[in-house]
């Protein structure tokens, strides 16, 4: 009993201890301000380089319409994104899967900082072989997928459509693609 009564006290006296001890501020994380195509800050969307709303709107619903046009009728997800990886449109219809919404913002950001089409980076002899997941030049985000291309204006990238869905890239690309025909920039 005594030995159990000595345990209790020490117990209660490091929970008390614990408690009693008073947090230590913690420095401010930094701010998360780092924009896809690499910049801190991110980059400042003048009105030269932002995205006609109506063109989005209408190259994404072009794009879903491709997908669901195709003969698996793949349930993918369209995204338009701006210089800093804001989503400007994203459509999905329903019995999208979780991961394909991360998979079009990673394709977009990869096709932002790569300033390249994300199939075209990710075809890179570097890359072959690369198990599914790697981390990219040290960059978790970056992804070989295709189905991302940059919206150009004046032959400056400006921001990017991606498609991912589950029949895979080569689908992804043809409904990107029928998109992209709606930008006249």
């Amino acid at each position: 009993m005594k030995r159990f009564l000595n345990c209790a006290l020490a117990v209660s006296t490091l929970a008390a201890s614990i408690l009693a001890t008073p947090v230590l501020a913690q420095p401010a994380p930094p701010p998360m301000t780092k924009g896809p195509a690499g910049s801190n800050p991110p980059v400042a969307i003048t009105p030269d380089k932002e995205i006609p709303f109506d063109q989005a709107m209408d190259a994404a619903r072009t794009a879903m319409d491709f997908c669901l046009a195709l003969p698996k009728k793949p349930a993918a997800v369209v995204m338009v994104v701006d210089l800093n990886g804001n989503i400007r449109v994203q459509l999905s219809p329903d019995g999208t899967g979780l991961p394909f919404y991360d998979y079009a913002r990673r394709k977009a950001y990869t096709t932002l900082k790569k300033q390249m089409p994300s199939g075209e980076f990710g075809a890179q002899p570097q890359f072959a072989g690369l198990p599914r997941g790697a981390v990219l030049e040290g960059d978790p985000e970056l992804i070989t997928f295709p189905g991302a291309l940059p919206i150009k204006k004046g032959g400056v990238i400006i921001g990017a459509l991606a498609v991912s869905g589950p029949t895979g890239g080569g689908d992804d690309l043809k409904c990107t693609q029928a998109g992209m025909a709606k930008f006249h920039l």
